[in-house]
């Protein structure tokens, strides 16, 4: 068998392969925009292109190909991803396709307030169906080590995993949607959910203060505002409202649990939403069945798509100027603090409504929301335990505790110690990387950045925004200071710690939830920055790739990330 053959016969596979992916993209493409029929021809084309893939690499000249050296680890490989994805084609794609013919992109999207729980129902079987085919073929492609692969099998290869794997978590958590949906939406009963306004102009471990509250009832799919609340207005207690851990005094104080607008100092959403549900339900005395948070960054997203927004008794709000209406300008044009929360509960019950009405385009819509999710803009919990188990390690739950034991998880924590309203200034970023690997333990390297914006003039900004007169505040017209936390991964320790060069000498380091919490102040006057860097280790074992997850701020974007492992060759 000579060389020229074998090349061409690898890159005739290749060219295969690469008209596999190009109809996959389309298919996606066509299902996303609900054409049924374009779908359908995109999965024949597939059909096609993996057909003649497997057929090349079948056979017994092939099987002497897969003997070759050098070469025949690439021919092995092949064949294997050219039977993985015709079998795709043949029991994943096709109940997706069949279900695209019945529902369309708009079938989770809700009309006069009404979501169509039938339809939403009926993507749960071919969803689970589709799901199984897909994980048995992320499984087996897992198995195979490109490492050694010619560079185009290696392209395609890499590109069509990772294909496969998204599909996966998108087929998975449609099928948990179809199956949660019509529950969680009263099919059977009435529920009540929280829906959290956070505010990021003054900064929480898990965005921001949470301000304007909204009680929606669902029943029977349809979904409605029954009442509005700020949290500010439930008042304080004197003791916590929930008993609280040792860790949770050590870490947070008291104030955890005695103020309402500081049960967002813990990163765990879970926690959260007990505490926040708990002095709802004692002031109230309406149950609570579930939290949802958005901050307005989020809102933004999903007004890209919505367009303007009428607010009652208000000019309307676009994705251009809700961030800076909702958590800048209001502060500075309505004196009281009423006034301040009438107008945020306005624009939230505002921004409900169009989405409950049904308007915008749903992938838009939805494309919104997950970039909300993935930046932990948009969070949930739920206190019926199997519906929280549908979610659980997944990064909407928004659970402290390490969600993979195998990738270590970095934490950073912002939290205003003003109190002002000035993080609406604040620019935040950071980054991770892995610096070494030893005994299956990564050491981490954290560098955050901090850039206090405030524009010249801050002794001009109103007290509503600078805290000046607050009880309480230590800060000056145009400072920010805040209370960083940088968690470690579960079992790892905090190394050392540098602020703006100079190493910090026993840094404050206490354990929570299994996970080692640095604390260190920053202060900034306008115009200045502070860098804090930080060396970590993971726990035992944690050779996966690290992850990064900060609180979001009053920007759009985010620093999660999720970084190359130096446990792993590649």
């Amino acid at each position: 068998m000579g060389l020229g053959w074998t090349l061409l016969a690898l890159t005739g596979t290749a060219r295969d392969l690469k008209d596999a992916e190009v109809q996959a993209r389309e298919m996606r493409e066509a299902l996303v925009r609900g054409d049924a029929q374009g779908a359908r021809e995109a999965l024949r084309a597939y059909q096609r292109a993996t057909d003649a893939a497997a057929d090349r690499t079948s056979g017994p000249t092939w099987w002497v190909f897969e003997h070759v050296p050098v070469l025949g680890d690439d021919a092995e490989g092949v064949a294997t991803v050219a039977e993985v994805l015709r079998d795709l084609g043949r029991e994943g794609l096709p109940p997706v396709i069949d279900a695209a013919d019945q529902v369309s992109a708009e079938t989770f999207k809700p009309a006069g307030h009404v979501f169509p729980l039938e339809q939403v129902a009926g993507l749960e079987e071919p969803a689970q169906r589709s799901e199984r085919a897909f994980d048995a073929a992320s499984t087996r492609l897992g198995e195979v080590d490109s490492s050694a692969f010619i560079g185009p099998v290696q392209t395609r290869f890499t590109a069509l995993r990772g294909l496969v794997d998204d599909a996966r978590d998108t087929l998975g958590s449609t099928y948990r949607a179809a199956r949660l949906l019509p529950v969680l939406l009263g099919q059977d009963k009435p529920r009540n959910y929280l829906l959290v306004l956070q505010n990021n102009a003054e900064s929480r471990s898990s965005g921001g203060l949470p301000g304007s509250l909204s009680l929606v009832r669902a029943s029977r799919g349809k979904v409605e505002i029954v009442d509005q609340r700020d949290m500010a207005s439930l008042g304080a207690s004197e003791k916590p409202i929930l008993p609280l851990t040792s860790e949770e005094r050590a870490l947070f104080g008291e104030i955890l649990g005695t103020a309402g607008v500081d049960a967002t100092l813990t990163p765990d959403i879970p926690r959260s939403s007990e505490l926040i549900r708990a002095r709802w339900q004692q002031v109230t005395g309406q149950r609570v069945d579930g939290v949802l948070y958005v901050d307005p960054v989020a809102v933004s997203y999903l007004l890209a798509t919505l367009g303007a927004v009428p607010v009652a008794g208000y000019p309307p709000v676009t994705a251009k100027d809700v961030v800076a209406r909702v958590e800048n300008q209001v502060y500075a044009l309505v004196p009281t603090t009423q006034g301040q929360s009438d107008y945020q509960d306005a624009v939230a019950k505002g921004v409900f409504n169009a989405f409950a009405d049904g308007r915008g385009s749903a992938p838009d819509l939805v494309r919104g929301l997950v970039s909300g999710v993935q930046e932990g803009r948009v969070r949930m919990h739920f206190f019926d335990p199997a519906a929280q188990a549908e979610i659980a390690g997944t990064r909407i739950a928004g659970e402290f505790v390490g969600r993979d034991p195998d990738h270590p998880e970095v934490g950073i924590y912002v939290n205003d110690a003003g109190p002002t309203k000035m993080q609406y200034y604040l620019r935040q970023n950071a980054s991770l990387f892995s610096r070494g690997c030893t005994g299956g333990r990564q050491t981490l390297g954290v560098t955050i950045n901090f850039d206090n914006a405030t524009p010249p003039g801050a002794d001009e900004l109103p007290d509503t925004i600078t805290g000046e007169f607050f009880p309480g505040n230590r800060t000056d017209p145009g400072q920010q200071l805040l209370v960083v936390y940088v968690s470690t991964p579960v079992g790892g320790e905090v190394v050392e710690m540098s602020v703006d060069g100079q190493r910090v000498n026993n840094p404050s380091v206490l354990s929570y939830a299994g996970r080692k919490v640095a604390s260190v102040g920053v202060l900034l006057d306008p115009g200045k920055s502070q860098t804090v860097d930080l060396v970590l280790r993971s726990g035992k074992g944690q050779e996966g790739d690290p992850r990064l997850e900060m609180s979001p701020g009053a920007s759009a974007g985010s620093s999660n990330a999720t970084v190359r492992s130096s446990c792993t060759v590649r």
